[in-house]
Protein backbone atom coordinates (compact mmCIF):
# COMPACT_ATOMS: atom_id res chain seq x y z
CA UNK A 1 0.00 0.00 0.00
CA UNK A 2 1.22 3.29 -0.65
CA UNK A 3 2.20 6.05 1.78
CA UNK A 4 -0.46 8.15 2.10
CA UNK A 5 1.63 11.19 1.65
CA UNK A 6 3.28 9.88 -1.93
CA UNK A 7 -0.55 9.17 -2.40
CA UNK A 8 -1.63 12.27 -2.33
CA UNK A 9 1.58 13.85 -4.03
CA UNK A 10 0.58 11.77 -7.13
CA UNK A 11 -3.05 13.24 -7.04
CA UNK A 12 -1.48 16.55 -7.17
CA UNK A 13 0.19 15.68 -10.06
CA UNK A 14 -2.87 14.86 -11.33
CA UNK A 15 -4.60 17.79 -11.09
CA UNK A 16 -2.05 20.04 -12.64
CA UNK A 17 -1.97 17.58 -15.89
CA UNK A 18 -5.85 18.15 -15.94
CA UNK A 19 -7.03 20.57 -18.43
CA UNK A 20 -9.77 21.76 -16.24
CA UNK A 21 -8.95 21.27 -12.86
CA UNK A 22 -10.49 18.44 -12.30
CA UNK A 23 -9.78 15.81 -9.77
CA UNK A 24 -11.26 12.80 -11.55
CA UNK A 25 -14.41 10.06 -9.19
CA UNK A 26 -11.56 6.89 -9.97
CA UNK A 27 -8.64 9.13 -8.14
CA UNK A 28 -10.78 9.72 -5.03
CA UNK A 29 -12.64 7.08 -5.04
CA UNK A 30 -9.03 4.90 -4.72
CA UNK A 31 -7.90 7.27 -2.39
CA UNK A 32 -10.79 7.43 0.24
CA UNK A 33 -11.53 3.55 -0.21
CA UNK A 34 -7.86 3.22 0.99
CA UNK A 35 -8.76 5.35 4.49
CA UNK A 36 -11.57 3.02 4.89
CA UNK A 37 -13.16 5.25 7.63
CA UNK A 38 -16.65 6.26 7.31
CA UNK A 39 -16.56 8.73 9.63
CA UNK A 40 -13.23 10.58 7.97
CA UNK A 41 -14.74 10.25 4.90
CA UNK A 42 -18.05 12.10 6.24
CA UNK A 43 -15.98 14.64 8.11
CA UNK A 44 -13.87 15.54 4.19
CA UNK A 45 -17.22 16.23 2.81
CA UNK A 46 -18.58 17.90 5.78
CA UNK A 47 -15.35 20.55 5.28
CA UNK A 48 -16.35 20.69 1.87
CA UNK A 49 -19.77 21.84 2.38
CA UNK A 50 -18.08 24.81 5.13
CA UNK A 51 -15.75 25.34 2.30
CA UNK A 52 -18.22 26.64 -0.48
CA UNK A 53 -20.90 28.03 2.09
CA UNK A 54 -20.10 31.46 1.53
CA UNK A 55 -21.42 31.41 -1.99
CA UNK A 56 -24.98 30.49 -0.57
CA UNK A 57 -27.51 33.56 -1.55
CA UNK A 58 -30.88 33.71 -0.39
CA UNK A 59 -30.31 34.51 2.91
CA UNK A 60 -34.10 33.58 4.10
CA UNK A 61 -33.72 29.91 2.80
CA UNK A 62 -29.72 30.34 3.85
CA UNK A 63 -30.56 29.73 7.44
CA UNK A 64 -32.48 26.65 7.08
CA UNK A 65 -29.41 25.49 5.14
CA UNK A 66 -26.81 26.56 7.26
CA UNK A 67 -28.83 25.19 10.29
CA UNK A 68 -28.68 21.89 8.45
CA UNK A 69 -25.09 21.93 8.11
CA UNK A 70 -24.83 22.89 11.67
CA UNK A 71 -26.78 20.26 12.90
CA UNK A 72 -24.41 17.63 10.66
CA UNK A 73 -21.22 19.15 11.68
CA UNK A 74 -22.25 18.47 15.06
CA UNK A 75 -23.56 14.78 14.34
CA UNK A 76 -20.00 14.14 13.05
CA UNK A 77 -17.62 16.10 15.32
CA UNK A 78 -20.26 15.50 18.63
CA UNK A 79 -22.10 12.85 18.57
CA UNK A 80 -25.48 14.57 18.96
CA UNK A 81 -28.69 14.18 16.97
CA UNK A 82 -29.54 11.39 14.64
CA UNK A 83 -28.89 11.17 11.27
CA UNK A 84 -32.75 10.29 10.15
CA UNK A 85 -33.76 13.40 11.53
CA UNK A 86 -30.59 14.65 8.96
CA UNK A 87 -32.13 13.47 5.96
CA UNK A 88 -35.85 14.33 6.75
CA UNK A 89 -34.79 17.71 6.63
CA UNK A 90 -32.51 17.33 3.82
CA UNK A 91 -36.02 16.25 1.62
CA UNK A 92 -37.44 18.77 3.14
CA UNK A 93 -35.13 21.48 1.56
CA UNK A 94 -34.20 19.63 -1.62
CA UNK A 95 -37.34 20.92 -3.81
CA UNK A 96 -35.82 24.33 -2.94
CA UNK A 97 -32.55 24.09 -3.58
CA UNK A 98 -33.09 22.57 -7.13
CA UNK A 99 -34.55 25.88 -7.89
CA UNK A 100 -31.53 27.69 -7.27
CA UNK A 101 -29.26 29.04 -9.69
CA UNK A 102 -25.86 27.29 -10.34
CA UNK A 103 -23.79 28.44 -8.02
CA UNK A 104 -26.09 28.43 -4.99
CA UNK A 105 -27.83 24.94 -6.47
CA UNK A 106 -24.41 23.47 -5.91
CA UNK A 107 -23.44 24.20 -2.73
CA UNK A 108 -26.84 23.65 -1.70
CA UNK A 109 -26.88 20.33 -3.11
CA UNK A 110 -23.79 19.33 -1.37
CA UNK A 111 -25.10 19.83 1.88
CA UNK A 112 -28.37 17.98 0.85
CA UNK A 113 -25.62 15.31 -0.25
CA UNK A 114 -23.98 15.00 2.88
CA UNK A 115 -26.85 14.54 5.13
CA UNK A 116 -27.20 11.35 2.43
CA UNK A 117 -24.26 10.31 2.48
CA UNK A 118 -23.93 10.30 6.66
CA UNK A 119 -27.44 8.14 6.73
CA UNK A 120 -25.38 5.87 3.90
CA UNK A 121 -22.17 5.63 5.96
CA UNK A 122 -20.34 7.35 2.66
CA UNK A 123 -21.85 4.11 0.40
CA UNK A 124 -21.59 5.99 -2.81
CA UNK A 125 -17.45 6.43 -2.44
CA UNK A 126 -16.80 3.19 0.06
CA UNK A 127 -18.76 1.12 -1.07
CA UNK A 128 -20.19 1.69 -5.47
CA UNK A 129 -22.06 -0.86 -6.60
CA UNK A 130 -20.50 -2.10 -10.16
CA UNK A 131 -18.14 0.79 -10.47
CA UNK A 132 -16.03 0.65 -13.21
CA UNK A 133 -13.56 3.50 -12.88
CA UNK A 134 -16.03 6.46 -14.47
CA UNK A 135 -15.76 9.89 -13.53
CA UNK A 136 -18.14 11.72 -12.53
CA UNK A 137 -19.85 13.20 -15.75
CA UNK A 138 -21.21 9.42 -16.40
CA UNK A 139 -23.48 9.79 -13.51
CA UNK A 140 -26.62 11.39 -13.28
CA UNK A 141 -26.76 14.87 -10.97
CA UNK A 142 -29.07 12.91 -8.44
CA UNK A 143 -25.92 11.07 -7.72
CA UNK A 144 -23.13 13.08 -7.41
CA UNK A 145 -20.87 13.00 -4.71
CA UNK A 146 -20.71 15.61 -2.14
CA UNK A 147 -16.81 16.59 -2.89
CA UNK A 148 -18.31 16.92 -6.43
CA UNK A 149 -21.14 19.30 -5.83
CA UNK A 150 -18.75 21.25 -3.41
CA UNK A 151 -16.22 21.75 -6.47
CA UNK A 152 -18.74 22.74 -9.13
CA UNK A 153 -19.83 25.72 -6.21
CA UNK A 154 -16.30 27.13 -5.69
CA UNK A 155 -15.17 27.09 -9.36
CA UNK A 156 -18.56 28.30 -10.89
CA UNK A 157 -19.76 25.47 -13.42
CA UNK A 158 -19.61 21.86 -14.35
CA UNK A 159 -15.81 20.84 -16.12
CA UNK A 160 -18.00 18.33 -18.07
CA UNK A 161 -19.87 20.87 -20.16
CA UNK A 162 -16.81 23.62 -19.73
CA UNK A 163 -18.05 26.07 -17.30
CA UNK A 164 -16.25 27.41 -14.53
CA UNK A 165 -12.87 28.55 -13.67
CA UNK A 166 -10.23 26.24 -14.24
CA UNK A 167 -7.69 27.31 -11.83
CA UNK A 168 -10.40 27.77 -9.06
CA UNK A 169 -11.28 24.30 -9.37
CA UNK A 170 -7.22 23.26 -8.77
CA UNK A 171 -7.38 25.35 -6.19
CA UNK A 172 -10.38 23.51 -3.99
CA UNK A 173 -8.87 20.09 -5.64
CA UNK A 174 -5.81 20.90 -3.92
CA UNK A 175 -7.34 22.28 -0.32
CA UNK A 176 -9.16 18.75 -0.70
CA UNK A 177 -6.24 16.77 -0.54
CA UNK A 178 -4.28 19.10 2.32
CA UNK A 179 -8.36 18.31 4.22
CA UNK A 180 -7.85 14.66 3.39
CA UNK A 181 -4.04 14.43 5.09
CA UNK A 182 -4.99 16.38 7.55
CA UNK A 183 -8.08 14.63 8.80
CA UNK A 184 -6.28 11.06 8.35
CA UNK A 185 -3.71 12.70 11.21
CA UNK A 186 -6.44 14.40 13.62
CA UNK A 187 -10.18 13.78 12.98
CA UNK A 188 -11.39 15.15 16.36
CA UNK A 189 -12.03 18.65 15.77
CA UNK A 190 -13.29 20.43 12.27
CA UNK A 191 -11.37 22.46 10.65
CA UNK A 192 -13.45 25.16 9.33
CA UNK A 193 -15.82 26.58 11.66
CA UNK A 194 -19.44 27.37 11.04
CA UNK A 195 -21.90 29.32 13.47
CA UNK A 196 -25.35 28.38 13.95
CA UNK A 197 -28.11 30.83 12.97
CA UNK A 198 -28.47 33.75 15.12
CA UNK A 199 -31.43 34.44 16.75
CA UNK A 200 -32.37 37.25 14.80
CA UNK A 201 -31.18 35.46 11.85
CA UNK A 202 -33.93 32.65 12.62
CA UNK A 203 -36.11 35.31 13.41
CA UNK A 204 -36.63 35.63 9.65
CA UNK A 205 -37.73 31.89 9.45
CA UNK A 206 -40.78 32.54 11.31
CA UNK A 207 -42.09 33.34 8.55
CA UNK A 208 -44.12 30.51 7.37
CA UNK A 209 -43.97 29.03 3.86
CA UNK A 210 -45.68 31.22 1.27
CA UNK A 211 -48.66 29.65 -1.24
CA UNK A 212 -48.70 32.15 -3.82
CA UNK A 213 -46.85 31.15 -7.41
CA UNK A 214 -45.87 32.18 -10.42
CA UNK A 215 -46.50 28.90 -11.74
CA UNK A 216 -49.87 30.11 -13.61
CA UNK A 217 -50.33 29.90 -17.28
CA UNK A 218 -51.89 33.85 -17.18
CA UNK A 219 -48.58 34.67 -15.01
CA UNK A 220 -46.00 32.53 -16.88
CA UNK A 221 -47.40 34.03 -20.48
CA UNK A 222 -46.85 37.92 -18.68
CA UNK A 223 -42.89 36.66 -17.14
CA UNK A 224 -42.11 35.83 -21.39
CA UNK A 225 -43.57 38.73 -22.30
CA UNK A 226 -40.77 40.23 -19.91
CA UNK A 227 -37.86 38.39 -21.02
CA UNK A 228 -39.01 38.40 -25.06
CA UNK A 229 -38.84 42.42 -24.67
CA UNK A 230 -35.78 41.89 -23.19
CA UNK A 231 -34.07 39.74 -25.88
CA UNK A 232 -35.65 42.19 -28.57
CA UNK A 233 -34.02 45.07 -27.15
CA UNK A 234 -30.53 42.91 -26.40
CA UNK A 235 -30.69 42.02 -30.19
CA UNK A 236 -31.36 45.62 -31.51
CA UNK A 237 -28.24 46.93 -29.17
CA UNK A 238 -26.41 44.00 -29.21
CA UNK A 239 -27.27 41.18 -31.97
CA UNK A 240 -24.33 39.29 -30.82
CA UNK A 241 -23.89 35.89 -27.59
CA UNK A 242 -23.85 36.24 -24.14
CA UNK A 243 -23.95 34.45 -20.85
CA UNK A 244 -26.66 35.50 -18.86
CA UNK A 245 -28.89 38.06 -19.22
CA UNK A 246 -30.44 39.77 -15.77
CA UNK A 247 -33.49 41.49 -15.74
CA UNK A 248 -34.12 43.02 -11.86
CA UNK A 249 -37.38 44.74 -11.24
CA UNK A 250 -38.30 46.75 -8.07
CA UNK A 251 -42.28 47.54 -7.18
CA UNK A 252 -43.11 49.39 -4.87
CA UNK A 253 -46.16 51.67 -4.00
CA UNK A 254 -43.64 54.53 -4.21
CA UNK A 255 -42.79 53.49 -7.67
CA UNK A 256 -41.35 50.49 -10.33
CA UNK A 257 -37.97 50.75 -11.57
CA UNK A 258 -36.32 47.91 -13.89
CA UNK A 259 -32.75 47.08 -14.70
CA UNK A 260 -31.74 45.06 -17.56
CA UNK A 261 -28.02 43.44 -17.50
CA UNK A 262 -26.20 41.18 -19.59
CA UNK A 263 -23.00 39.17 -18.95
CA UNK A 264 -20.80 38.88 -21.90
CA UNK A 265 -17.24 36.86 -21.12
CA UNK A 266 -17.64 37.38 -17.12
CA UNK A 267 -17.89 41.60 -17.74
CA UNK A 268 -21.53 42.60 -17.03
CA UNK A 269 -23.25 45.57 -19.19
CA UNK A 270 -26.48 47.66 -18.95
CA UNK A 271 -28.83 47.13 -21.06
CA UNK A 272 -32.08 49.47 -22.22
CA UNK A 273 -35.65 48.37 -20.15
CA UNK A 274 -38.81 48.50 -21.82
CA UNK A 275 -41.57 50.77 -20.38
CA UNK A 276 -43.99 47.83 -20.77
CA UNK A 277 -42.07 45.55 -18.65
CA UNK A 278 -43.12 47.81 -15.14
CA UNK A 279 -46.90 47.30 -16.15
CA UNK A 280 -46.26 43.80 -16.85
CA UNK A 281 -44.60 43.11 -13.53
CA UNK A 282 -46.58 45.25 -11.84
CA UNK A 283 -49.40 43.16 -13.15
CA UNK A 284 -47.95 39.98 -11.98
CA UNK A 285 -47.13 41.01 -8.23
CA UNK A 286 -51.09 42.22 -7.87
CA UNK A 287 -52.06 38.67 -9.37
CA UNK A 288 -49.84 36.75 -7.09
CA UNK A 289 -50.80 38.94 -4.33
CA UNK A 290 -54.84 38.19 -5.18
CA UNK A 291 -53.91 34.63 -4.60
CA UNK A 292 -53.14 34.86 -0.90
CA UNK A 293 -53.21 38.23 0.35
CA UNK A 294 -52.18 37.64 3.86
CA UNK A 295 -49.25 36.67 2.56
CA UNK A 296 -48.43 40.06 1.37
CA UNK A 297 -46.51 40.84 -2.07
CA UNK A 298 -43.21 40.87 -3.20
CA UNK A 299 -41.37 43.95 -3.95
CA UNK A 300 -38.27 42.50 -5.75
CA UNK A 301 -37.93 40.11 -8.70
CA UNK A 302 -34.85 38.97 -10.27
CA UNK A 303 -35.29 36.94 -13.56
CA UNK A 304 -31.76 35.11 -14.77
CA UNK A 305 -32.16 33.85 -18.39
CA UNK A 306 -29.85 31.49 -20.14
CA UNK A 307 -28.74 31.18 -23.23
CA UNK A 308 -30.54 28.08 -24.07
CA UNK A 309 -33.82 30.43 -22.71
CA UNK A 310 -34.45 28.28 -19.88
CA UNK A 311 -34.91 30.23 -16.81
CA UNK A 312 -34.75 30.97 -12.90
CA UNK A 313 -37.04 33.48 -10.87
CA UNK A 314 -36.27 34.42 -7.03
CA UNK A 315 -39.05 37.45 -5.16
CA UNK A 316 -38.16 39.13 -2.20
CA UNK A 317 -41.21 39.51 0.04
CA UNK A 318 -39.18 40.43 3.20
CA UNK A 319 -35.61 39.32 3.61
CA UNK A 320 -33.71 42.70 4.78
CA UNK A 321 -30.28 41.13 3.74
CA UNK A 322 -31.57 41.23 0.05
CA UNK A 323 -32.66 44.84 0.06
CA UNK A 324 -29.82 47.47 -0.50
CA UNK A 325 -29.52 49.73 1.81
CA UNK A 326 -30.33 52.99 -0.25
CA UNK A 327 -33.70 51.35 -0.10
CA UNK A 328 -34.06 50.95 3.84
CA UNK A 329 -32.96 54.22 4.29
CA UNK A 330 -36.48 55.73 3.30
CA UNK A 331 -38.94 53.90 5.82
CA UNK A 332 -42.12 55.51 4.37
CA UNK A 333 -41.68 53.60 1.38
CA UNK A 334 -42.68 50.29 3.87
CA UNK A 335 -45.00 52.45 5.43
CA UNK A 336 -46.68 52.71 2.30
CA UNK A 337 -46.08 49.67 0.73
CA UNK A 338 -47.96 48.13 3.92
CA UNK A 339 -50.15 50.62 3.92
CA UNK A 340 -51.23 49.47 -0.43
CA UNK A 341 -50.36 45.36 0.22
CA UNK A 342 -51.25 44.81 3.55
CA UNK A 343 -50.52 41.56 5.13
CA UNK A 344 -51.07 38.93 8.11
CA UNK A 345 -48.33 39.90 10.81
CA UNK A 346 -47.43 36.33 10.53
CA UNK A 347 -45.99 37.63 7.60
CA UNK A 348 -44.23 40.79 8.61
CA UNK A 349 -40.77 40.52 10.31
CA UNK A 350 -39.61 42.02 13.07
CA UNK A 351 -37.68 45.28 11.27
CA UNK A 352 -40.74 45.90 9.14
CA UNK A 353 -43.46 45.65 12.46
CA UNK A 354 -41.05 47.92 13.99
CA UNK A 355 -40.85 50.77 11.13
CA UNK A 356 -45.34 50.11 11.04
CA UNK A 357 -45.54 50.64 14.79
CA UNK A 358 -48.21 49.69 16.92
CA UNK A 359 -51.19 51.43 14.96
CA UNK A 360 -50.14 48.94 12.11
CA UNK A 361 -53.67 47.38 10.68
CA UNK A 362 -52.62 43.49 9.72
CA UNK A 363 -55.13 40.99 7.77
CA UNK A 364 -56.58 38.69 9.95
CA UNK A 365 -55.27 35.21 9.07
CA UNK A 366 -57.63 32.17 9.80
CA UNK A 367 -55.80 29.84 8.11
CA UNK A 368 -51.97 30.28 9.04
CA UNK A 369 -52.33 28.72 12.56
CA UNK A 370 -53.49 25.65 11.23
CA UNK A 371 -51.18 25.56 8.56
CA UNK A 372 -48.53 25.70 10.80
CA UNK A 373 -49.38 23.00 13.08
CA UNK A 374 -49.69 20.81 9.59
CA UNK A 375 -45.74 18.64 10.58
CA UNK A 376 -43.40 19.04 7.61
CA UNK A 377 -43.92 15.84 5.29
CA UNK A 378 -41.15 13.20 4.00
CA UNK A 379 -42.78 12.34 0.99
CA UNK A 380 -40.44 12.85 -2.29
CA UNK A 381 -41.07 11.91 -5.40
CA UNK A 382 -37.12 11.88 -6.31
CA UNK A 383 -37.14 8.26 -6.17
CA UNK A 384 -36.18 6.18 -9.45
CA UNK A 385 -39.67 4.75 -10.11
CA UNK A 386 -41.20 7.89 -9.58
CA UNK A 387 -38.60 10.54 -11.69
CA UNK A 388 -39.38 7.10 -14.47
CA UNK A 389 -42.87 7.55 -14.55
CA UNK A 390 -42.38 12.00 -14.61
CA UNK A 391 -40.55 10.90 -16.64
CA UNK A 392 -43.26 9.10 -19.15
CA UNK A 393 -45.66 11.51 -18.56
CA UNK A 394 -43.75 14.31 -20.06
CA UNK A 395 -42.88 11.72 -23.38
CA UNK A 396 -46.69 11.14 -23.40
CA UNK A 397 -47.35 14.88 -23.36
CA UNK A 398 -45.62 15.91 -26.05
CA UNK A 399 -46.72 12.80 -28.31
CA UNK A 400 -50.25 14.24 -27.47
CA UNK A 401 -49.73 17.89 -28.79
CA UNK A 402 -47.74 16.57 -31.89
CA UNK A 403 -51.45 14.31 -32.52
CA UNK A 404 -53.44 16.91 -31.33
CA UNK A 405 -51.85 20.44 -31.60
CA UNK A 406 -50.89 22.87 -34.04
CA UNK A 407 -47.78 24.70 -33.81
CA UNK A 408 -44.64 25.45 -31.46
CA UNK A 409 -44.75 25.26 -27.67
CA UNK A 410 -42.33 26.83 -25.69
CA UNK A 411 -43.87 25.09 -22.33
CA UNK A 412 -46.47 22.34 -21.32
CA UNK A 413 -48.36 22.19 -17.74
CA UNK A 414 -49.92 18.15 -16.85
CA UNK A 415 -52.34 18.99 -13.90
CA UNK A 416 -53.71 16.39 -12.26
CA UNK A 417 -56.95 16.84 -9.80
CA UNK A 418 -56.40 13.33 -7.88
CA UNK A 419 -59.28 14.53 -5.28
CA UNK A 420 -61.94 11.32 -4.93
CA UNK A 421 -61.54 10.92 -8.75
CA UNK A 422 -59.08 11.75 -11.09
CA UNK A 423 -59.33 14.98 -13.03
CA UNK A 424 -56.61 16.25 -15.60
CA UNK A 425 -55.98 19.17 -17.92
CA UNK A 426 -52.90 20.16 -19.92
CA UNK A 427 -51.76 23.79 -20.93
CA UNK A 428 -49.12 24.33 -23.77
CA UNK A 429 -47.89 27.92 -23.81
CA UNK A 430 -45.97 30.18 -26.97
CA UNK A 431 -45.04 33.51 -26.86
CA UNK A 432 -48.08 35.47 -24.86
CA UNK A 433 -50.73 32.67 -25.63
CA UNK A 434 -51.98 30.34 -23.24
CA UNK A 435 -54.00 26.94 -24.95
CA UNK A 436 -55.32 24.07 -23.28
CA UNK A 437 -54.71 20.71 -24.75
CA UNK A 438 -55.61 16.71 -24.08
CA UNK A 439 -54.18 14.72 -21.58
CA UNK A 440 -54.16 10.88 -22.69
CA UNK A 441 -55.61 8.21 -20.02
CA UNK A 442 -51.90 6.99 -20.08
CA UNK A 443 -50.73 10.07 -18.64
CA UNK A 444 -53.55 9.96 -15.87
CA UNK A 445 -52.76 6.61 -15.09
CA UNK A 446 -49.49 7.69 -14.31
CA UNK A 447 -50.09 10.46 -12.05
CA UNK A 448 -52.42 7.90 -10.09
CA UNK A 449 -49.59 5.43 -9.65
CA UNK A 450 -47.49 8.65 -8.97
CA UNK A 451 -49.79 9.52 -6.23
CA UNK A 452 -50.10 5.71 -4.58
CA UNK A 453 -46.33 5.29 -4.60
CA UNK A 454 -45.51 8.76 -2.32
CA UNK A 455 -48.39 7.49 -0.12
CA UNK A 456 -46.86 4.45 0.44
CA UNK A 457 -43.30 6.01 1.85
CA UNK A 458 -45.14 8.05 4.42
CA UNK A 459 -48.93 7.09 4.74
CA UNK A 460 -49.57 9.13 7.81
CA UNK A 461 -48.96 12.22 6.00
CA UNK A 462 -52.05 11.61 3.57
CA UNK A 463 -51.73 12.13 0.39
CA UNK A 464 -51.88 14.61 -2.29
CA UNK A 465 -54.56 16.23 -3.83
CA UNK A 466 -53.16 18.51 -6.73
CA UNK A 467 -50.23 17.85 -8.76
CA UNK A 468 -48.87 20.30 -11.68
CA UNK A 469 -45.92 19.34 -13.82
CA UNK A 470 -44.23 21.86 -15.99
CA UNK A 471 -41.81 21.20 -19.11
CA UNK A 472 -40.07 22.53 -21.58
CA UNK A 473 -39.04 21.94 -24.66
CA UNK A 474 -35.61 20.50 -23.35
CA UNK A 475 -37.71 18.52 -20.70
CA UNK A 476 -36.99 20.13 -17.87
CA UNK A 477 -39.22 20.00 -15.59
CA UNK A 478 -40.84 21.47 -12.03
CA UNK A 479 -43.28 19.61 -10.34
CA UNK A 480 -45.73 20.82 -7.60
CA UNK A 481 -48.22 18.95 -4.71
CA UNK A 482 -50.77 20.57 -2.87
CA UNK A 483 -52.17 18.42 0.31
CA UNK A 484 -54.17 19.93 1.94
CA UNK A 485 -53.93 24.07 1.38
CA UNK A 486 -57.22 25.20 1.02
CA UNK A 487 -56.69 28.30 -0.78
CA UNK A 488 -55.08 26.57 -3.79
CA UNK A 489 -57.84 24.27 -4.01
CA UNK A 490 -60.78 24.80 -6.83
CA UNK A 491 -64.02 26.17 -5.66
CA UNK A 492 -65.71 22.86 -7.39
CA UNK A 493 -63.87 20.91 -4.91
CA UNK A 494 -66.21 22.07 -1.63
CA UNK A 495 -69.50 22.29 -3.83
CA UNK A 496 -68.86 18.48 -3.94
CA UNK A 497 -67.39 17.78 -0.36
CA UNK A 498 -68.38 14.14 -0.84
CA UNK A 499 -65.39 14.56 -2.89
CA UNK A 500 -63.13 14.81 -0.08
CA UNK A 501 -64.92 12.21 1.82
CA UNK A 502 -64.26 9.32 -0.49
CA UNK A 503 -60.46 10.60 -0.92
CA UNK A 504 -59.73 10.84 2.69
CA UNK A 505 -61.44 7.04 2.81
CA UNK A 506 -58.88 6.00 -0.49
CA UNK A 507 -56.11 7.70 1.18
CA UNK A 508 -56.51 8.05 4.91
CA UNK A 509 -53.99 10.06 7.08
CA UNK A 510 -53.39 10.58 10.68
CA UNK A 511 -54.91 13.60 12.82
CA UNK A 512 -52.34 15.74 12.95
CA UNK A 513 -51.73 15.72 9.00
CA UNK A 514 -55.52 16.72 8.67
CA UNK A 515 -56.24 20.36 8.29
CA UNK A 516 -59.06 21.94 10.50
CA UNK A 517 -60.84 22.86 7.48
CA UNK A 518 -60.86 19.12 6.43
CA UNK A 519 -61.66 17.75 9.64
CA UNK A 520 -64.78 19.55 9.64
CA UNK A 521 -66.22 18.07 6.79
CA UNK A 522 -64.97 14.93 7.44
CA UNK A 523 -67.06 15.19 11.00
CA UNK A 524 -66.29 13.04 14.29
CA UNK A 525 -66.53 9.53 13.05
CA UNK A 526 -63.62 10.31 10.70
CA UNK A 527 -61.22 7.18 11.28
CA UNK A 528 -57.65 8.70 10.85
CA UNK A 529 -54.49 6.62 11.05
CA UNK A 530 -52.69 6.11 14.36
Amino acid sequence: MKNKRVEISELRTVIEQSGNGHLPLSCRVELLQSIGNVEIVNKVFAECCKKVYPLWGNEIEDTLLRKLLCSADEYLYHGKGKADALVEEANRLRNYVEGQSCTESMAGWAVISLCYSIADHAVAMLDIDEYEGEDDGAFEYEVWNTDFFASMAFAGGNPFVDEGDAGKRREFWNWYLDTVETLCCKSDAPLIRIDAPKKKEVEQNTIPQRTQTYQTPAILSKIQEVIDSALMLYDKDYNDKWDKIIISTRCMAVGLRAKNAVIKEGQEHRMKTSLQVFDIMNDIKKEMYNQAKVEGAWFYCFIELNPDLTYSIRFVYDDKSQIPQDHLADSDDFVAEFKKYPRAKEYTPLWWQEILGKKAKYLKNTIIVEQLTIPQRTQTYQTPAIQEKIRQVIENSMKVFNKYCTGNWSKIIVEAHCIGDVRTKGYFIQGNSTTEMPVSLAASDLLSEIKDDMYKQASNEGSWLICKIEFDTQKKFIIEFNYDNKSSLPNDVFDNPERLETEFEDYPRTKEYTPVWWQEILGKKAKYLE
